[in-house]
C-alpha cells in the first residue's frame, strides 16, 4: 500500500505543477495576444473560452492534489485496520475481554 500511497502523491504533485505551467503560459500568451494586437474584439470573442480554460486548470490544480491526499488519507487508515476476523463467538470473547 506504500506504493500506491506515493503514487497518489507524486500524481497529485505532477497534476498540480502541470496545471499552474499551464495556467502561466496560457495566461502569458493572452496577454501578449492583446497587447499585440490592440483589438478588443478578440477579447471580447475569447474571453468565455479563455475563461473556462482557467477554471478547468484551476479546479485540475487544486481539485486533483486534495482528492490524492483524501484516497492516501483513506486508505492508510484502512490498510493498519485489524484483519483478522474471529471465527465464533468463543474466540472473539477471548480476544475482547467482557467489560464490567
Amino acid at each position: 500500500m506504500t506504493e500506491f500511497a506515493a503514487w497518489l502523491d507524486l500524481a497529485g504533485a505532477r497534476v498540480f505543477a502541470l496545471s499552474a505551467t499551464l495556467f502561466v503560459l496560457m495566461n502569458a500568451a493572452a496577454i501578449a495576444l492583446v497587447v499585440a494586437k490592440r483589438d478588443r474584439a478578440i477579447v471580447n470573442r475569447w474571453t468565455a473560452r479563455w475563461l473556462a480554460a482557467n477554471m478547468l486548470l484551476l479546479g485540475a490544480g487544486i481539485g486533483v492534489p486534495i482528492a490524492a491526499k483524501v484516497v492516501r488519507i483513506t486508505v492508510d487508515a484502512f490498510s493498519s485496520a485489524p484483519t483478522v476476523v474471529p471465527a465464533n463467538d468463543e474466540e472473539l470473547e477471548r480476544q475482547v475481554p467482557p467489560q464490567r
